[in-house]
């Protein structure tokens, strides 16, 4: 009995013992791993480019105990992520864009072409004259267009001033666009003039003004005679430009009001020829061009057509290319196609060589 009792109680003893020693083993196990965890996350520290992935995994469904363990692990979120990018790395404030640096490429190989002024149309309809020069009867008049320039010259087209009984004509500026300063020019080499259009078809005349200095009735009125302030066109390269056509229209009373109409040039013309044609009204004959149209832009033409209505009182008016900004020439008048046709308007061009000898 006594002999079964220390059996019994021994076997109790080494039961204890061994639960003991097994229980102190899994604590060394656990130890081990939360230590050598525990080095995995000091070597993250050190090279944070080697994420620790089971640290940062979400939870699943099925083990939330566990996740709940791993959170409570000594390993923070922010430790896992790539480093921010550098900061001495300094960006401007405003990076220069791709398209900016093809723009400064585009400037240094591509001249950049100069936008005009805005232009000055008071200007020209200050320099916009009504010309009147005697018939042979001493009651009548021929009357007609013309615009000035510089130095007191007065372009207009030749017919209007070829039939004068006298090279002395009337030259009359505006005033609120009406005919209202009556001055006195000169047609230079009358009969020169008339014998280039019937016999060249070159439709152009000058009349000089009196020096203003020794003007006293221009003097008082004028410091100088207005005139047109832009040049003459050069550049052929025209066909589509907008225009400007001024004169002193029969479709006004009396011719006394000075009218500004918008244009489009449309065509070039050449002079192939002189021809006698007679008046729409049948009243007289008259010598013209033959024409012949082109659209050349290589040179200068003597004479260009434009999209504009044209009437009796036009003629020697100034065309001007609004979108150069230069003068074109005086206006012939007359319309192209006649009553079936398009209402155009012809005029010569001071820009071709011949026209431009003189003046």
């Amino acid at each position: 009995m006594v002999k079964s009792l220390i059996i019994t109680v021994g076997f109790v003893i080494f039961l204890s013992l061994a639960f003991v020693l097994l229980g102190n083993k899994n604590i060394d196990f656990i130890r081990t791993d939360n230590k050598n965890l525990g080095d995995k996350i000091s070597a993250s520290k050190e090279t944070p480019f080697l994420p620790v992935t089971t640290s940062v995994s979400e939870p699943s469904a099925q083990n939330k105990d566990s996740s709940q363990e791993v959170s409570r692990m000594p390993v923070k979120k922010e430790i896992l992520v790539l480093p921010p990018q550098k900061t001495e790395i300094d960006f401007p404030e405003k990076p220069v864009a791709t398209s900016t640096v093809l723009a400064t490429t585009t400037e240094v190989f591509s001249p950049v072409v100069a936008s005009l002024p805005p232009l000055d149309e008071e200007a020209l309809f200050k320099a916009v004259v009504k010309i009147q020069c005697p018939a042979d009867d001493g009651l009548s008049k021929y009357v007609g267009s013309g615009f000035v320039l510089k130095g007191g010259i007065v372009a207009t087209a030749a017919h209007v001033v070829q039939n004068s009984a006298g090279n002395i004509c009337d030259v009359i500026f505006p005033s609120d666009r009406r005919p209202t300063y009556y001055f006195k020019g000169a047609i230079v080499n009358l009969k020169e003039v008339a014998r280039r259009h019937d016999e060249e078809g070159i439709d152009f005349a000058i009349l000089k003004l009196p020096e203003i200095d020794s003007y006293i009735d221009a003097k008082a009125i004028f410091a100088e005679y207005p005139y047109i302030p832009y040049p003459v066109c050069e550049n052929p390269k025209m066909f589509g430009d907008k225009l400007f056509h001024f004169g002193y229209p029969s479709n006004y009373a009396d011719q006394n009001y000075l009218s500004g109409l918008r244009g489009e040039s449309v065509v070039y013309e050449d002079i192939k020829g002189i021809k006698d044609a007679l008046s729409e009204d049948q009243t007289f004959s008259y010598r013209t061009p033959i024409f012949s149209s082109t659209y050349d832009e290589t040179k200068m033409h003597p004479y260009m057509v434009s999209r504009v209505a044209s009437f009796y009182g036009d003629s020697g008016g100034l065309a001007f290319n609004k979108d150069k900004q230069c003068i074109l020439g005086p206006h012939r008048g007359g319309t192209i196609g006649k009553s079936s046709g398009e209402n155009y308007s012809i005029f010569m061009l001071m820009g071709w060589d011949k026209a431009g000898n003189f003046y």
